[in-house]
């Protein structure tokens, strides 16, 4: 089982949607996929239309003093498993910062309790500077980056790495002695995905801009970006994955090519 996170510092990068579409389109393929809506809004688990009121969510494996299973949180919709989102997760980092709950208690709590999935997609909130992401990141094996990339959506790229390093790395002190061990060592920048890409020069400059900056983090651009149309934004107001409202619209068709691209990426690392 793998979990990646799918994370980036800046509002509107299509972060929701192509966690969503990914889902749907590894599920449809025979890839057992669960997503855990980590963001307050939780758009995810509206799109896979949950009504979170009344049900368990992941606020009730991860925050309690008496956290139930996630397990049982698990909620089955059309296209796939969802553990739900809502607005209690505004709780996480007060949780965090009182000691009730610890920087690892999303891995502790919540991913090493699931079983029977071959992904874990955990959509992130864009607000860094809460300890959600923090706790997931510690957590999860791998990191996608969605990205415009223009000019925010670069600075928020900038403030996911300095994030992600933190939890890679140790802190040291002036001498530099190890005085807190890696939250997450091991965590792997898998790729940046370009979202709402457009058939002009600026894009496609930025698209390169992209590129530059995975080449530096020792990862990968995806090759398929992502372009944005009517019925793909449409997609959201009916809510649903863009795969499954018009299977056959700019945007679904670039997630189809994206997951080919990303299946086989996964499988040369199994045969490596």
């Amino acid at each position: 089982m793998k979990s990646i996170a799918i994370c980036i510092g800046k509002g509107g990068q299509w972060k929701t949607s192509l966690t969503i579409n990914m889902a749907a389109l590894l599920n449809e393929k025979g890839y057992k996929t669960l997503i855990i809506d980590c963001d307050v809004q939780a758009n995810a688990t509206d799109t896979f239309r949950i009504n979170p009121e009344g049900i368990a969510t992941l606020y009730d494996c991860w925050v309690p003093r008496r956290p139930i299973s996630p397990m049982e949180c698990i909620q089955q919709a059309e296209w796939g498993d969802i553990i739900p989102g809502d607005s209690f997760l505004s709780d996480v980092t007060p949780a965090i910062l009182s000691g009730t709950i610890n920087i690892k208690s999303f891995k502790e709590r919540v991913l090493e309790k699931i079983e029977g999935y071959d992904y874990i997609l955990c959509d992130c909130p864009p607000d860094l500077t809460n300890y959600i992401n923090k706790s997931v990141l510690s957590a999860v094996d791998e990191v996608i980056i969605p990205t415009r990339g223009d000019q925010y959506a670069t600075e928020g790229l900038k403030a996911t790495i300095s994030l992600i390093e933190s939890v890679k790395n140790p802190v040291r002190n002036e001498a530099g002695e190890v005085v807190e061990p890696s939250l997450n060592q091991n965590l792997v920048i898998n790729g940046l995905v370009f979202t709402d890409f457009k058939m002009n020069n600026s894009c496609k400059n930025d698209y390169i801009n992209a590129q530059a900056i995975a080449a530096e983090l020792g990862t990968k651009l995806y090759f398929q970006f992502i372009r944005g149309c009517k019925d793909g934004s449409d997609a959201i107001g009916e809510q649903m994955p863009a795969v499954k409202y018009k299977p056959y619209c700019n945007s679904s068709l670039d997630y189809k090519q994206l997951i080919d691209e990303f299946i086989t990426s996964e499988e040369a690392k199994k045969g490596a």
